[in-house]
């Protein structure tokens, strides 16, 4: 149980991604943390003074993988290439809505690094949507969005169609290929 092990960022955040996924923000802890990598918790805290600092890490980089791959989009794609191309990577990225909002549940008083860690993941927040309102606006003006259907609610929309749990146990392509033909053509049959 005494172990000197060592772990790098990408195990530990992959850890704790599966530990409070599994758990939630209460069952989360240090503990079980560092049985899944098998390092005593200790290893841990050498670089995370606690729980709630090592989860606002873990969002922020979560948060700046989903960036940039946002921004991998080509922007010479039409509309419907670049829609599909983010369905797929929203998909990719469909637990981050969830882990996101943890954030609300960590405790910033007197811990002023730690409110300032929730400020960059807010604004971190504000920057992934400017990419996915141009795809949207891009679709307006090429003519397959009403103009009138506000960006934000189509957005949130569209990420939370993608949240939505998979109650039907389809397999992850024929999920996505059903929330793509939902999103794009609604339920109305075409005739």
């Amino acid at each position: 149980m005494g172990r000197d092990r060592k772990f790098n960022t990408v195990d530990l955040f992959l850890c704790t991604k599966k530990l409070i996924l599994q758990t939630g923000y209460e069952g989360f802890t240090i503990g079980e943390l560092a049985k899944m990598l098998d390092v005593s918790r200790a290893a841990i805290y050498k670089y995370y003074q606690n729980k709630d600092e090592l989860l606002l890490d873990f969002m922020i980089e979560e948060m700046n993988n989903v960036l940039i791959s946002f921004k991998t989009i080509p922007e010479e794609q039409t509309f419907l290439e670049k829609i599909d191309l983010l369905l797929k990577k929203i998909f990719m990225y469909k637990d981050l809505h969830l882990i996101l909002g943890m954030q609300d549940i960590i405790p910033t008083k007197d811990a002023p690094h730690l409110e300032n860690k929730k400020k960059k993941l807010s604004l971190m927040h504000r920057e992934l949507y400017m990419p996915l309102v141009h795809i949207i606006q891009q679709g307006k003006k090429e003519g397959f969005i009403e103009m009138e259907i506000p960006n934000e609610l189509l957005l949130g929309f569209i990420f939370q169609s993608i949240s939505i749990p998979n109650h039907s146990g389809l397999d992850d392509e024929k999920l996505m290929d059903y929330i793509r033909n939902l999103i794009l053509s609604g339920v109305i049959k075409n005739k």
